[in-house]
């Protein structure tokens, strides 16, 4: 009897271990992986079809919300149907809000918004939401630059003045600093308050180790004190330029105009 137990044992033992890998195998994990190798190696078609399957089949799955960003970006990035992309990331954003996927999809859409429609109020929209939901969002700096883009593009100066200067103080060493001081010098100049834009284009002149960015900024310092009625200041910035900006004749007939002014009573 002892070696008829041990014997079924045995057989029962392989049974066991094969309904025990069967239990924790997943599918969605596995056709996720498939789709990524399939992107890895350009076989677009197939890694869209994988990751669209996953959020249909799957919608439980810790992997559906992945395979939405994966599938709006494809559609947006690769294929170019705006439309699809949207929709993806709509999708994700309404059946997975919580997840570290959500905020991305935000991101996502504000970008669709702003540079393949020109709508920068469904994109400030967008960036609001993911603000107000996910204020932790790892790449929250890169949400306030193109919030202060889209302000821009909505020729709301004072808003987008504000955001920059957010940017700036919040995260001081992102790579989109940088960028955002000039942005912020550009908006400030075309508010016409001149004297902060002047500010703001001194400090550039001084961060900036590229001669072209210094050039750039001595043109901004010039428009502002002209601006500000620094006529004298104004001419001496202009005449820095002479000889290496891009339009001499710009200058030239700047630097003219200029003198013109100044010697009338």
């Amino acid at each position: 009897m002892a070696g008829e137990a041990s014997r079924r044992r045995s057989l029962l033992l392989p049974c066991t271990l094969l309904l025990l890998l069967a239990a924790c195998a997943d599918p969605a994990r596995e056709r996720y992986g498939k789709a990524e190798k399939d992107l890895q190696y350009r076989r677009m078609e197939e890694a869209l079809a994988g990751y669209r399957s996953i959020a249909r089949e799957f919608p439980q799955s810790r992997y559906a919300p992945a395979a939405l960003l994966r599938q709006g970006d494809l559609y947006g990035a690769y294929y170019r149907n705006f439309p699809a992309a949207l929709e993806a990331y709509d999708s994700l954003v309404f059946n997975y809000p919580r997840t570290a996927e959500a905020p991305r999809a935000l991101l996502r859409t504000a970008e669709v918004h702003l540079f393949q429609y020109l709508d920068p109020a469904s994109a400030v929209s967008s960036l609001t939401r993911l603000r107000k939901d996910h204020p932790r969002f790892e790449e929250m700096d890169e949400a306030l630059f193109l919030l202060a883009r889209a302000y821009g593009a909505a020729r709301d100066g004072e808003r987008q003045a504000a955001v920059i200067e957010e940017l700036m103080e919040r995260y001081p060493k992102s790579p989109r600093v940088g960028e955002g001081r000039w942005m912020l010098a550009y908006s400030l100049l075309g508010q016409r308050r001149h004297a902060e834009a002047d500010r703001e284009f001194r400090k550039l002149l001084y961060l900036s180790a590229d001669r072209k960015d210094q050039l750039q900024a001595r043109w901004g310092m010039a428009q502002s004190l002209e601006g500000m009625g620094d006529l004298p200041g104004a001419l001496a910035q202009y005449e820095a330029l002479r000889g290496e900006w891009d339009d001499p004749e710009y200058v030239e007939g700047k630097i003219a105009r200029l003198k013109d002014r100044m010697r009338k009573p």
